[in-house]
């Protein structure tokens, strides 16, 4: 189903905690500008207010959290005012891709986006290096990134021909996302017990750049409270590592992430075959994302 957009300013909104999302929020941006489209380019964060400027349409962008949107996500579109039908694509960014358990990621977020009365038109699952539990081969993950920008001149290309893009979640995970949503109780407990060790020189840098505002500083240390949204980004943001994960250590990454360190370290390196590198089924989401046309 097409019926082309008239669309002359674009609004991206987009959270990100570990910059991942952010370098999908800059090639979206990139790509509209070189044709010639206003963009208004806003970070969701914990008190920012939504801005009167009226777009043609909205790019939502938000990293997979346990199967669904960031809680942060969420309070952002329940403060939105009541749009006039003002279509809206839904861009959800994993390190895992469209594969179960993570079809229904979107299904909470675009439920509340309606209630506002928006108007969803298309969504889609980006695939992204992973920053946590499993890290992603160098090989594959400079692929990921190599291949940003045609993938999103792909969406934009759908977006200005009017493309309507629905999916439809699987059942199971419907349930999935459903359970996934007690990750946000979860993450407020992996807040409180975040660790500072005597690296930390005081620097407040977690402070200023908490989406959430879950620090405040105590004697020249960060102090955490019962408000953080998991999203990882004080742990591998620290300039001198000082935090680290009590419970759930598991989820981060020891070698921590850091997409531009990447980019320097794969320069010039020849790239092995994806069929090589993403084997077994936690990796299939990502090869059919890299090789789909």
């Amino acid at each position: 189903m097409t019926a082309s957009l008239q669309i002359k300013t674009v609004k991206i909104a987009y959270f990100s905690g570990t910059g991942s999302t952010a370098r999908v929020a800059g090639a979206f941006e990139d790509e509209l500008n070189r044709r010639g489209l206003s963009v208004i380019r806003s970070e969701i964060r914990g008190g920012n207010l939504h801005s009167d400027e009226k777009e043609d349409l909205l790019i939502l962008l938000f990293p997979v959290h346990a199967f669904n949107a960031p809680r942060i996500v969420y309070q952002w579109i329940d403060g939105l005012p009541g749009a006039r039908q003002i279509p809206v694509a839904v861009i959800s960014v994993s390190g895992g891709g469209e594969i179960s358990p993570n079809t229904a990621c979107r299904l909470s977020s675009i439920r509340r986006l309606e209630k506002k009365n928006y108007r969803v038109v298309y969504e889609k699952m980006m695939v992204i290096p992973s920053n946590w539990v499993m890290r992603t081969d160098d090989g594959l993950a400079i692929r990921l990134l190599r291949v940003l920008p045609s993938k999103v001149e792909c969406i934009v290309d759908d977006l200005v021909q009017g493309v309507v893009r629905r999916t439809r979640p699987k059942l199971i995970d419907h349930v999935f996302s459903m359970i996934g949503e007690l990750e946000k109780t979860g993450a407020r407990f992996f807040g409180r017990d975040l660790r500072v060790n005597d690296t930390c020189n005081g620097c407040s840098w977690c402070l200023r750049n908490c989406p959430s505002n879950n620090i405040t500083m105590l004697d020249n240390k960060p102090v955490f409270g019962e408000d953080c949204i998991l999203c990882l980004k004080c742990i591998y943001g620290c300039p001198t590592q000082a935090i680290g994960a009590g419970a759930l250590r598991f989820i981060v990454l020891k070698e921590g992430y850091d997409l531009q360190a990447l980019e320097k370290r794969m320069h010039g390196a020849q790239l092995t075959p994806v069929e090589d590198l993403a084997r077994g089924y936690i990796w299939k989401g990502v090869k059919e994302y890299l090789l789909e046309d």
